[in-house]
């Protein structure tokens, strides 16, 4: 059985001082024991120090003697370390035998007949010269009644009647433990000295140690010092000026009845010394290190004017608000009456005075829709830029349409501009007709030619509508106009989530008195795509891309960092507005999602495994070759042959025939179909794969079901909703996902098949809630077709780890926000 005295015998005084303090303090971790004789048994664990050590011994049942030991620290002075005696300890205790036994004799007596002396003990002086700001340490090595400065050469050590015999080991290791740098050297009375920060480092962490150890004696001099106390650094902001665009303020920093200055505090911070002193010498170290770095980065991206004075864009008081209301000793002392209005609107989310709606659009209006108009005119009165990111459904044009007949109040006559995608132009047009007639209105699309005419006209009307296509095309004709517009509304905003497209380049360079972004999925992907759609609304306003990767994406993408994307929100908290159905459609129907598993039929199991080899063996040869972020375009090509042999084998076998039966999805979405029908339903069909839908088209064929479709080569599409909406004989209407899943209302639907998942969760919400909005009064059914041990579970899980960076982000739930990886892709390859 291990003893305490076997492991004694392997140690020094100092050494078994400071590992029973180790085990005393519960800092070995990991235990465990394993037989490797008759009698031997081998120990090993972890010691957290400053520094986590891993360190094991063995002994032996017969002696109860240590046989051999190891540490992975740098101690190399013989002898167990106390890493190796804490384990020790540890393993006792463990199994039960006392470890309170005689105590270690730390002192190893003189011979009284030779009066020879041995080290008894070293003693190490503390004191401090205010006038130089010194502090003194003099360690002392005790010998019987003799001592002389620690590891002191030239000592006499021989004299009448006595000898000293000189533990010069343990002398020099405790000198290596005290003295904070290397290159101190002691001086003739065998004293050294430290000031300013390396005496705060040697008290606040060298210090400690010692006292454990050694004997410590502090002179009356010294003893203010050592007891160094934490105390936050206050600031006290004040708002010194502020106009339609710019905000001024001072910010003074107090810290221990001291005044600092921001390059003070800065100086203090980089180079390590995060304290201040007292008159008297004292230390105090700073306590709100973290609030600190959160004022640098305010204060970093605001333009310096000296003596603590700064001048920033208006769109950043809610975030200056948010770090001073988060400190624990921030206050604002002073603000001018602009700031303090500012404050209240930004934060109620509207102006100050009631917002005057126009009668027949208050009667139109729901009560969350006019708090929208209200949040848009806030916007409005400080020139700032916005997302409306309502849920799918919740009426976002109608909104903005309102806004922009909002004018009477201001002198301009340029004309808004609206920019959506091109199966939107129509909608916009139909509904600014139905819901604010006074507005003329002009569609610029059509050929080069016609474009041309018609904006011979943009004076002559209050609203524009085009594509981003077309703008694409059209934006240096718009430039050599000179047209300036009122409004500049991006519908569909995440079509410039890449701020590198030409479309986000485009949409750039209109000029615009206002800007505000329409968006139910504001980002898909990750927080990058926020920054580009705010580039475009307020720039400056998240910085410039470098910063906010610094700052937010790489923190909270790699790292979850929660104080980040915290931080985040609440900078972009008044500039964008989120609700949705299930908080403001207290009387809509509920949508009730439910998974259809399916098979594949055998020939479908032959070819996706055929399919599964070829695919991963190519993805893996161009990834090994090109790298993961230069092969995404394989990757995907790759998982989408995975999904067409999930959904029929004709879609990637050309020549084969279209027969549904070959399909282990089709029996299940023609089962529900038929249900649908039988109960008096509509049914909207979703694929990502428009060859998918003609095989879809052919068996409704072939069973006299009437149907209508919409894809993205579909011309006539109000025409083919026109149909399905008011014809009771055409129950189907077939979507393609990326055509049909956006700027649609069907509510004449209120069932829902999505025959294949797609990568983004939020694609999918879309296309299902063109059934599930204002409007439907019936409950919306829901149904995804999922094929078993396939891809297809997989992409499932994708679909969750999405839904997080956007339910993150919108403030939805506090879960961290993740970013897709080559071992997700890997994932989905079953691998």
């Amino acid at each position: 059985m291990l003893t305490v005295n076997a492991l004694r015998a392997i140690s020094d005084s100092t050494s078994y001082s400071r590992g029973k303090y180790y085990f005393s303090q519960g800092q070995v971790r990991n235990i465990d024991s394993a037989h490797i004789g008759k009698s031997k048994v081998r120990i090993t664990g972890t010691v957290h120090g400053s520094i986590r050590y891993r360190a094991s011994l063995e002994f032996d049942y017969d002696t109860d003697a240590v046989i051999t030991h190891s540490c992975s620290c740098p101690y190399n002075w013989g002898g167990a370390c106390k890493h190796i005696i804490a384990l020790g300890l540890a393993y006792v205790d463990q199994t039960g035998t006392d470890i309170e036994e005689e105590p270690y004799p730390a002192v190893r007596k003189k011979s009284m007949a030779q009066n020879r002396y041995s080290l008894d003990k070293i003693r190490i002086l503390i004191s401090y010269i205010h006038e130089n700001d010194l502090l003194c340490i003099q360690p002392e090595a005790i010998y019987g009644p003799h001592f002389f400065p620690l590891c002191a050469t030239g000592v006499q050590e021989h004299g009448e009647g006595f000898v000293i015999d000189r533990d010069r080991e343990t002398e020099y290791r405790a000198w290596n433990e005290m003295c904070p740098d290397p290159g101190i050297d002691l001086d003739e009375e065998g004293k050294f000295y430290t000031t300013g920060s390396a005496s705060f480092y040697f008290l606040k962490y060298i210090l400690p140690e010692l006292e454990m150890i050694y004997e410590i004696v502090i002179d009356q001099s010294a003893r203010h010092l050592t007891d160094i106390e934490k105390e936050n650094v206050e600031t006290e902001w004040q708002t010194a000026g502020s106009g339609i665009d710019f905000l001024d303020f001072k910010v003074e920093l107090h810290c221990a009845n001291a005044n600092l200055t921001i390059e003070q505090l800065q100086e203090m911070m980089q180079e390590g010394n995060p304290y201040v002193r007292r008159e008297d010498g004292s230390f105090v170290e700073l306590g709100n290190t973290e609030e600190i770095e959160s004022l640098f980065e305010f204060l970093e991206t605001s333009k310096k004017s000296g003596n603590g004075k700064y001048s920033t864009k208006l769109f950043r008081v809610p975030e200056m608000l948010s770090i001073i209301q988060n400190a624990t000793s921030s206050r604002l002392t002073a603000m001018d009456g602009y700031v303090k209005t500012f404050l209240d609107e930004s934060q109620n989310g509207k102006p100050i005075i009631p917002v005057t709606i126009p009668a027949r659009l208050e009667k139109i209006l729901r009560p969350y829709q006019k708090r929208g108009v209200e949040w848009g005119m806030f916007l409005r009165k400080y020139h700032f830029g916005g997302i409306l990111a309502d849920d799918m459904g919740l009426g976002k044009t109608l909104q903005a349409l309102t806004l922009i007949s909002q004018r009477s109040h201001t002198k301009t006559t340029n004309p808004s501009i609206v920019i959506c995608p091109k199966t939107l132009i129509n909608t916009w047009m139909t509904e600014a007709a139905h819901y604010t007639p006074e507005l003329k209105t002009l569609a610029i699309e059509g050929t080069t030619a016609e474009r041309r005419l018609l904006m011979k006209k943009m004076q002559d009307v209050d609203l524009i509508v085009t594509s981003y296509p077309l703008l694409l095309r059209d934006i240096k004709e718009y430039s050599i106009r000179k047209q300036h517009f009122y409004y500049c509304i991006l519908d569909e905003a995440q079509y410039i989530k890449n701020s590198a497209s030409e479309s986000a380049q485009a949409v750039k360079c209109i000029a615009a008195e206002h800007r505000l972004a329409l968006s139910g999925t504001p980002l898909e992907n990750g927080i990058h795509e926020l920054w580009s759609i705010f580039d475009f609304l307020m720039p400056g306003f998240l910085h410039d891309k470098k910063t906010f990767t610094t700052r937010f994406l790489k923190p909270i993408h790699d790292h979850q960092d929660q104080a980040a994307l915290a931080t985040l929100q609440a900078k972009i908290k008044p500039f964008m507005l989120r609700r949705t159905k299930t908080t403001e459609l207290k009387d809509l129907p509920a949508k009730i999602e439910q998974i259809r598993f399916c098979s594949l039929t055998p020939e479908q199991i032959v070819l996706y495994s055929q399919t599964m080899d070829a695919v991963k063996r190519d993805v893996f040869k161009v990834v090994e070759e090109k790298g993961f972020k230069r092969s995404r375009i394989e990757i995907l090509s790759a998982l989408m042959r995975l999904r067409q042999v999930c959904n029929h084998p004709a879609l990637i076998l050309k020549e084969s025939s279209k027969d549904p039966i070959r399909s282990g999805k089709m029996p299940h979405a023609m089962e529900i179909i038929q249900e649908a029908i039988e109960g008096d339903h509509k049914v909207l069909v979703f694929s990502a794969f428009t060859s998918m839908l003609d095989i879809i088209r052919v068996e409704l064929d072939a069973q006299g079901i009437g149907h209508v479709t919409i894809e993205g080569k579909t011309k006539n599409r109000a025409q083919q909703i026109k149909i399905f909406s008011e014809n009771p004989n055409i129950p189907v209407f077939l979507l393609s996902l990326k055509a049909g899943g956006v700027g649609l209302t069907l509510t004449a639907a209120d069932t829902v098949i999505l025959f294949d998942p797609w990568w983004n969760p939020m694609a999918e919400t879309q296309a299902m809630d063109r059934a599930h909005r204002i409007g439907q009064t019936k409950t919306v059914n829901v149904y995804k077709l999922i094929t078993k041990d396939t891809i297809e579970e997989r992409v499932l899980a994708l679909q969750d780890k999405k839904k997080k960076i956007f339910d993150a982000m919108m403030g939805e739930t506090g879960e961290a926000l993740g970013s897709l990886t080559w071992d997700d892709i890997k994932s989905l390859f079953d691998i």
